[in-house]
């Protein structure tokens, strides 16, 4: 169960930085998720982004002007598996958000993302993205319980917090419905409740994220093709 074990990791430091407001925790639990293997970096790609992915291409894929485009490059973490490129364009969407007893309405941007890319083995890939049963979702929920329970009897963080990160936890895991994608790549992942695309190919993996309206199955087309124009110029 590496991808819970590294979910928790995450979340004990996103806890420990709200406990403490110590801006490093985030990045020592990623660090500490790194020397238990899950992942290592494809230092060859670190800061180019932008040339698998160009404005043209997100903008043909999204089918909106190029010059309307904002361009987000995030490389806040030092390691660049975690550096994601973002292209949004602001279409007057909204959603809503409650906030306390009142719902809200909120920009909802148009969005393209490429991240996650990093060095992996092809049988890594197909466990850590595996169609997950049942009874995994509901170990990796008990798994992220008891870790937190932990830190609550060590006085590390209180019941409210534990709570709290407990009820987003779940969430992570949970919302784990996932279709396998034979049409690029080795192999594929698709993952409709975020709309996000898993791919591996020779050894080192990728991830495309969209948030834009339409049924999941034309946003999973439009990241299968997006991807492979990916793949063609490596």
């Amino acid at each position: 169960m590496k991808t819970q074990i590294f979910y928790v990791l995450i979340l004990l430091g996103m806890v420990s930085c709200g406990e403490k407001g110590n801006s490093n925790a985030l990045e020592e639990a990623v660090k500490l998720a790194e020397s238990k293997g899950l992942f290592e970096a494809a230092k060859a790609y670190e800061g180019k982004l932008n040339e698998l992915l160009t404005l043209e291409m997100a903008a043909n894929t999204m089918g909106f002007p190029a010059q309307e485009a904002d361009v987000d490059y995030n490389t806040t973490l030092s390691n660049p598996s975690f550096h994601a490129l973002n292209y949004t364009w602001d279409r007057g969407r909204t959603r809503p958000m409650t906030v306390g007893n009142m719902t809200v309405q909120v920009p909802d941007l148009d969005r393209l993302e490429l991240s996650g890319i990093q060095k992996i083995s092809k049988k890594d890939f197909e466990f850590q993205y595996r169609v997950l049963s049942p009874e995994e979702v509901q170990q990796s929920n008990q798994l992220m319980k008891d870790a937190l329970q932990d830190r609550v009897s060590k006085g590390e963080i209180t019941q409210d917090q534990a709570d709290l990160a407990g009820g987003f936890g779940a969430g992570l895991a949970g919302n784990q419905t996932r279709e396998q994608v034979t049409e690029v790549g080795e192999a594929a992942t698709w993952m409709p409740e975020d709309a996000s695309l898993y791919v591996y190919q020779d050894g080192f993996m990728f991830r495309l994220t969209i948030n834009q309206a339409g049924e999941s199955s034309v946003l999973k087309q439009k990241l299968i093709l997006l991807a492979d124009q990916i793949l063609n110029k490596l």
